[in-house]
């Protein structure tokens, strides 16, 4: 039986068993393509629903200019109101589109990654009452 290492209390550099190495194992390898987990980039988020917050006002302003050439009659309050309305719709739309688009990049799932399929429908078959 040999003499156990531990129990005679030299120091690590001592003993004559190397270090057992550090127990890091290696994470399974992805079955996709390997894709690095980005963080949601916050400036272009609100950079894209600054963009589309220009282009609501911009309609907006063209639906004023519509209003003010028909019969009817609004008052500046209700004007300005629907104008930042459409305006504020277009921030968040563009903000959240925005957001949902680096999300998706960023899902490591490589089934989430797989390509759509074109032809239409979403992969729903031929519509019914057709016949090949």
């Amino acid at each position: 039986m040999s003499p156990d290492p531990l129990a005679d209390g030299a120091p690590l550099s001592q003993r004559d068993d190397p270090p057992a190495a550090e127990s890091s194992q290696d994470p399974p390898p992805a079955v996709g393509p390997e894709r690095p987990l980005r963080p949601l980039s916050g400036g272009r988020v609100v950079a894209t629903g600054l963009v589309t917050g220009a282009a609501g006002l911009a309609i907006a302003q063209f639906l004023r200019t519509v209003v003010a050439h028909t019969p009817v009659r609004l008052s500046e309050r209700t004007l300005f109101w629907d104008t930042v309305l459409v305006s504020g719709f277009g921030l968040v739309a563009g903000m959240a589109v925005e957001a949902v688009r680096q999300l998706q990049l960023s899902n490591p799932d490589p089934e989430y990654q797989r390509g759509r399929r074109s032809g239409g429908r979403g992969g729903q078959g031929r519509p019914r009452g057709v016949k090949r």
